[in-house]
């Protein structure tokens, strides 16, 4: 077959190497960021940390204005590919920037004006007004121009490249990290996280254009490509998962809004902190679903549906299988692994129960991943609204009643918001389930308890240590003994439990792929 319409085999081959080395080079970058917010807090202030972290918050709300438009170029580059019609790529590729950049100039001039009243409803101290609004700003302005001109990332995607991609994340998220601490250390405060961020994403940009044209040598763009028919792609099928998008990304950073906005920005940093590791953990299964997306518009586009439910039910396995065994230590072993991370017992046990508040939460969450995936990739995105209108409405009402039962406390805005996350995100699964034609018998057998295995594997672990180890008191490096010993017996448990729940080519492909690699170094 030719080079657009790989053999079945090659596609299926090309697809876990996708999916294989990212999910590589994101276990590299949480182990970069798992050694960044010590230094930098012992450099930075929790306060200006926290403004850091609301400064995050502000860029996912603008990274949702062009969250539709980012998926259009994935999807249609995917479709346009297949059919080598490289002519519609180029027309897509002289619209789609020039729209992101209409609207960028148009975000920012409002978001100059609307940033000081928003840092006063942060409670953030009078004389951290200026730094919080050159960081504010300064992230935004960086961010947008990334989506104006890093349309070339998502043609990578599109054309199945993501390994060309991910080297180039990988080689420029080490940059920033060498050029946080040195800047830290070169005394320039909380400005180093920002100057280092926009070092990263403007050598990235230019990167992504010289392998673009690299692997389409026809590739032009030029404003006479520029196609107004264009336009009902990214504001039609782009429109809706906008709005989506928007509503997620909304309630994603949602717990972080409420307690800033109702206990202050310290209270943000405790969230950014306790849920740093599930969101790291569900960061590296969300590799996962980059792959499946374009894969399912790819196999869409030549009418395999058979193979899309497949894609769907096998990625939602492996995805389930993957964060159960991620987020079930973190949530049994939560007080100790912040104790060998940070250090500091003055905000330890908060940030630790938000940890363990939010392991289940974010693994459901990014369970719906291959539903999403398998919507947009058969042209239905509308239909990912029925996952946030439902956690909106959850949220508000969990919200309210813990506020009129518990009070503004971080505890209560954890417990209520990780409560509403959970049944929401099952509700959304069951519908994906439905309309992908999955019954709810295979997807409950097959598919669920492999992530819920390693949860009763970390608690049974951690009642039959307690006995042994009271860890209060301990140092840090007597606590890292302690993580390692008990991570080392939970993965022994799960091996255990979850061995007789994978099927005959699951183990064969263990056999062949990892145990004859470690037998010859045993």
């Amino acid at each position: 077959m030719s080079q657009n319409h790989p053999s079945g085999g090659d596609f299926k081959n090309r697809v876990m190497k996708n999916i294989s080395l990212h999910l590589a080079a994101t276990v590299f970058y949480m182990a970069t960021r798992f050694f960044l917010p010590p230094i930098i807090l012992s450099r930075v202030s929790l306060e200006a940390y926290g403004i850091w972290a609301l400064c995050f918050i502000v860029v996912s709300y603008l990274g949702m204005s062009a969250f539709g438009i980012s998926n259009v170029y994935i999807r249609y580059v995917a479709e346009y590919h297949a059919k080598g019609e490289t002519d519609k790529i180029n027309r897509l590729l002289s619209t789609g920037p020039a729209v992101v950049l209409a609207l960028s100039v148009v975000i920012l001039a409002v978001l100059w004006f609307l940033l000081p009243g928003l840092i006063v409803s942060f409670k953030v101290r009078p004389e951290l007004h200026q730094t919080a609004f050159i960081l504010m700003f300064g992230t935004a302005a960086t961010f947008m121009l990334d989506l104006s001109v890093g349309a070339f990332a998502y043609v990578l995607q599109g054309l199945q490249r993501m390994t060309d991609q991910t080297k180039v994340w990988v080689v420029t998220y080490c940059i920033e990290a060498a050029l946080i601490v040195g800047l830290l250390f070169a005394g320039l405060g909380v400005y180093s996280l920002l100057i280092a961020f926009a070092v990263r994403y403007l050598l990235a940009v230019a990167w992504y254009v010289v392998l673009c044209y690299r692997a389409i040598p026809t590739l032009e763009l030029h404003p006479r490509h520029f196609d107004r028919s264009l336009l009902k792609l990214f504001y039609g099928y782009g429109g809706i998962i906008q709005v989506s998008g928007l509503l997620s990304t909304v309630l994603n950073s949602i717990e972080k809004v409420i307690a800033g906005a109702f206990i202050g920005v310290k209270a943000t940093a405790l969230f950014d902190v306790g849920e740093k590791f599930p969101i790291m953990a569900s960061q590296i299964a969300s590799t996962i679903n980059a792959g499946l997306f374009p894969a399912m518009s790819h196999l869409d586009s030549r009418a395999e549906s058979g193979e899309v439910v497949e894609l769907y039910v096998g990625g939602s396995r492996y995805l389930n299988l993957l964060l159960g065994y991620l987020m079930g230590y973190l949530a049994a072993f939560a007080g100790p692994v912040l104790q060998v991370w940070l250090g500091r017992p003055d905000f330890r046990d908060t940030a630790a129960f938000i940890l363990a508040c939010f392991c289940l939460p974010y693994h459901i969450h990014v369970l719906t991943g291959p539903g999403s995936a398998f919507h947009r990739g058969v042209k239905k995105p509308a239909r990912e609204l029925f996952y946030p209108i439902v956690q909106g409405v959850l949220v508000a009402v969990a919200v309210l009643v813990g506020i009129r039962v518990a009070g503004k406390t971080a505890e209560m805005v954890a417990v209520t918001v990780a409560g509403a996350m959970v049944a929401s995100a099952l509700c959304y699964i069951a519908f994906s389930n439905r309309y992908a034609g999955v019954p709810m018998k295979r997807y409950l057998t097959t598919v669920l308890p492999l992530g819920l295995i390693p949860y009763a594997a970390g608690f049974l672990l951690r009642w039959l240590a307690q006995p042994v180890a009271n860890i209060e008191g301990w140092g840090r490096w007597p606590t890292l003994g302690y993580v390692v010993a008990t991570g080392l017996m939970y993965s022994g448990l799960v091996a255990l439990f979850i061995f007789p729940l994978i099927n005959r080519t699951e183990r064969n492909f263990l056999r062949d792929r990892v145990w004859r690699r470690i037998r010859p170094a045993s």
